[in-house]
């Protein structure tokens, strides 16, 4: 074993940024997550951080120079000068008068001391930014570094302008894996030494090492991009609680739609709740939930003629209308009606889907792509159509209904290149689209001052999924989406098409009353010893043979089985295949392992780990704590 390691070739001196604080953090999330230290802490840092270059040397690589980045370090010895340094005073912006709903939670925020969990439950449009903007002024004022975490890289651009004009001259970094490898380290570099003052971040920025930390702000908090799903499959809004505990720094988790995992800690008295009942500008109301039964009012071509209806009139009152429809594409299958032919993908268990722009078949699970065949290659039929509806089909239909409006649509598709997202939604914001069709991208933090109708598509698939946290996650979008409508003025709408009225989650979605469906749901939850009435860990094993899977699952199982006894109260079940078994030909199985107890359920793991680590290769498997998606 002694001949395999290698010797040392040089120490990569970087102590000043990395903090105890910073790596008690990363040791906490390596035992919780039960992964490897090192993978833990190199994951952290920017990749320029992590390689040497050709010679060998430690590559500090901020701006254009190795001495530039020494001059940040440098700087980690007077923060307070450091925050002062390279920025530009400007005007401020009139800061919004809150009303006394924000007011209370403002100062609530600003006086916390230690740690102290809060959940600012507000409807959508009730001013939670404004909430923040306000609080985070407060703590800059004190000379402390506030870390404002949101949940997807689209979001970042927004939040950064409105910062940077807020707080000027205050220093507001922004960091995100989609960033220039320049620009995130030096982005680090400036937070790890306390020259940045907000830091605004994805998921990642949670590991980023602040040494004049005073606040921590989670914004929809229930968003489920905060889990990582490779690497360390961590959840940010739980490491920056435990990074606000360790710290002994106030919390803020903000959401019109709280998860349930922190409406149940908040019923138990663990966070302090405080609510935004009504929205934030005057004369704004919610909109008024309509719903369209389609057993009554079949779609064509995706629409019912009530919401075809709806959309023409919007259009001709020349205010903005949203249709929401989460699948992108032009048809989610390409069929051939004469031999039921239908278009797989040869690497995955999974359809391609037909992307008509690009006259391009592409599958979502593993990005192949091919172009769209002229005939059926089983029959020859040339007849071949694209069964369901994704967001480009419904901007063809839309087009044929309103020849006249300017559609926009915005997706992944639209939004891949550099700069799209920012140009889309400047055109929404100034007034020139007359319909936004798209994805969860324009469900929610955006303020649309002129949309007043909502129109919601292909809902019922998620009412009855068997992923037990679909309901949750669909109520979050509906809710959210209907929550663009309506900011500036009354009589908005939201009209959703459905052929299940009748289903509780719409009752609840029409009141606006996320308090009824989380208690419905928490007692299902509760009745199904589902979380957050119980803890979870998954094992899942990667094979190009799944009975390769399946086998080694078995044999985990039975390495674990002696490990259960009535002190250790940790149920495993049977392996199963995933729902979507092989990606890019790569054979799925997983193993779920629960228990009421999460010590018990740790300490299971501790164990069982130490085993399965000992058993020989040929099959890749990890393991996930808290899986959000089984």
């Amino acid at each position: 074993m002694a001949d395999n390691i290698k010797a040392v070739h040089t120490v990569l001196d970087q102590g000043e940024c990395l903090t105890t604080e910073w790596q008690a953090l990363i040791e906490f999330a390596a035992r919780y997550y039960h992964h490897p230290l090192g993978m833990i802490a190199l994951e952290a840092l920017p990749k320029a951080l992590r390689v040497l270059n050709a010679r060998g040397e430690e590559p500090v690589m901020v701006a254009k120079s190795r001495e530039h980045a020494f001059k940040l370090l440098a700087e980690r010895s007077d923060p307070v000068a450091a925050s002062k340094a390279g920025k530009t005073r400007s005007d401020k912006a009139d800061k919004p008068v809150l009303n006394p709903e924000q007011g209370e939670a403002v100062a609530q925020f600003s006086n916390a001391q230690g740690f102290q969990p809060f959940l600012l439950y507000g409807v959508t449009g009730s001013g939670k930014t404004e909430v923040y903007l306000h609080t985070v002024e407060e703590r800059l004022k004190r000379g402390e570094q506030v870390l404002v975490l949101l949940p997807e890289i689209n979001l970042t651009p927004a939040a950064q302008a409105l910062y940077k004009e807020r707080l000027a001259p205050h220093r507001v970094v922004v960091m995100h894996s989609n960033l220039a490898e320049l620009t995130r380290t030096k982005a680090w570099f400036e937070a790890a030494t306390g020259a940045a003052d907000v830091i605004i971040a994805t998921r990642l920025g949670v590991l980023t090492p602040l040494p004049r930390l005073g606040l921590i702000v989670v914004d929809e908090e229930h968003d489920p991009s905060y889990k990582q799903q490779d690497g360390m499959r961590y959840h940010a809004r739980d490491l920056a609680l435990m990074l606000a505990k360790q710290r002994e720094v106030p919390i803020v988790l903000g959401s019109a739609t709280p998860a349930l995992e922190s409406w149940l800690k908040a019923d138990q008295g663990a966070y302090k709740r405080l609510t935004l009942k009504n929205r934030a500008v005057l004369g704004a109301s919610l909109p008024k939930v309509e719903l369209i039964n389609t057993a009554n009012f079949p779609a064509k071509e995706g629409l019912s003629e009530p919401a075809m209806q709806a959309l023409v009139q919007n259009f001709e009152a020349g205010k903005q209308s949203i249709v929401f429809l989460n699948r992108r594409g032009y048809a989610p299958q390409m069929v051939c009606n004469a031999c039921g032919w239908v278009a797989n993908c040869d690497h995955c268990t999974a359809h391609m889907v037909w992307h008509k722009n690009e006259r391009m078949l592409r599958c979502h699970h593993c990005g192949a792509g091919q172009k769209v065949p002229t005939h059926c290659p089983t029959c020859g039929n040339q007849d071949l159509t694209g069964f369901g509806r994704g967001t480009q089909r419904i901007e063809e239909t839309l087009g044929g209904l309103l020849p006249t409006a300017n559609i926009l649509r915005i997706d992944a598709d639209s939004t891949r290149n550099k700069g799209q997202m920012e140009a889309l939604l400047q055109q929404a914001h100034s007034g020139e689209a007359d319909v936004l069709v798209g994805t969860q991208m324009i469900a929610k933090g955006h303020d649309f001052a002129n949309v007043t109708l909502v129109l919601a598509l292909n809902v019922d698939a998620s009412l009855y999924s068997h992923a037990y946290r679909a309901p949750e996650r669909l109520f979050a979008q509906l809710m959210q989406v209907a929550g663009r409508a309506g900011r500036r003025a009354g009589d908005a709408r939201m009209v959703v098409q459905t052929r299940y009225p009748q289903h509780p989650l719409f009752d609840a979605l029409k009141a606006h009353d996320y308090e009824t469906f989380a208690h419905h749901e928490m007692q299902a939850r509760k009745d199904a010893r589902m979380p957050p009435f119980s803890h979870q860990a998954t094992i899942r094993a990667d094979h190009k043979k799944l009975a390769n899977c399946l086998q080694f699952l078995s044999i985990a199982r039975e390495l674990g089985e002696p490990l259960v006894d009535a002190d250790n109260p940790v149920f495993m079940c049977d392996p199963v295949p995933l729902t979507v078994v092989r990606v890019g030909g790569i054979e799925r199985a997983q193993m779920l392992i629960e228990s009421e107890s999460r010590p018990a359920l740790h300490r299971f793991l501790t164990q069982w780990l130490v085993q399965l680590h000992e058993l020989p290769g040929g099959v890749r498997w990890f393991l996930e704590v808290d899986p959000v998606d089984l």
